[in-house]
């Protein structure tokens, strides 16, 4: 369905990364179902003249109440205001063919793809990042939250909400990062910032202010924008600093 939108459809792109996010959290009964409800029953019931895309929009506005990342369009920067039935229609008859319940790595690198970010990191390099849970970790912009994914699933006694802070430099981060809060089960997005790279580059910025025990980022060769690791270094002085 997506093939046939022309590239850099945000809209389009936004509401299937929604629609992904929305059925998997149904699938695994953190929400009620609506979507993979059989047949819609609840929807086909109180609809009237409403269409597909106008529940759509109602679900993303009830999400929004919890996770106005990545539900809020005014929070990531894109919104579904002019998304129309048919390509909704599309995208729903397309959760038939899906696993709503792959493995969590494997459904971020699927929204990761679908948001055009980077997938096959170096996670090896990431082994480096054990941390405790009361430490802190700052994921930099560019991954969009994949690295926090990965370090508390791979480490227990980690969660988002009590470990993590996700920084996101563009709406398609913000909208991953907050899929990433979702399939984690976070009780909200406070932990995702937008904060690109240049932005951090000021001394003055938030992020800058605050102690981190752990800053995870890109590679420079796979296009991190945050490139010396001596900067961080100072950046974020005392931190252990790991870019995969």
């Amino acid at each position: 369905m997506l093939a046939e939108h022309r590239a850099g459809d945000a809209p389009t792109i936004y509401a299937a990364a929604l629609i992904a996010a929305l059925a998997r959290d149904e699938a695994a009964g953190r929400r009620t179902p609506r979507l993979i409800e059989p047949g819609q029953a609840t929807w086909q019931r109180f609809r009237g003249r409403l269409g597909s895309a106008d529940l759509l929009r109602l679900l993303a506005e009830d999400g929004a109440v919890l996770h106005p990342i990545p539900f809020a369009g005014a929070r990531v920067g894109v919104t579904l205001d002019d998304i129309e039935d048919a390509l909704v229609d599309g995208l729903l008859e397309g959760l038939g063919s899906k696993d709503l319940r792959n493995p969590g790595a494997a459904y971020v690198e699927s929204q990761a793809q679908l948001l055009g970010l980077p997938t096959g990191l170096a996670w090896s390099e990431l082994r480096q990042g054990k941390i405790e849970p009361h430490q802190k970790v700052l994921e930099l912009p560019g991954t969009g939250g994949q690295l926090c994914h990965r370090l508390v699933t791979t480490q227990p006694r980690l969660t988002l909400q009590g470990s993590c802070t996700i920084a996101c430099g563009s709406w398609a981060e913000l909208v991953l990062a907050g899929t990433v809060a979702l399939d984690l089960g976070a009780p909200s997005s406070d932990s995702i910032l937008a904060a690109t790279a240049e932005e951090l580059k000021n001394d003055q910025h938030p992020l800058r202010q605050k102690q981190f025990d752990l800053v995870v980022g890109l590679r420079p060769d796979r296009g991190g924008k945050l490139q010396v690791a001596d900067q961080l270094a100072l950046w974020f002085h005392g931190a252990k600093l790991v870019l995969v």
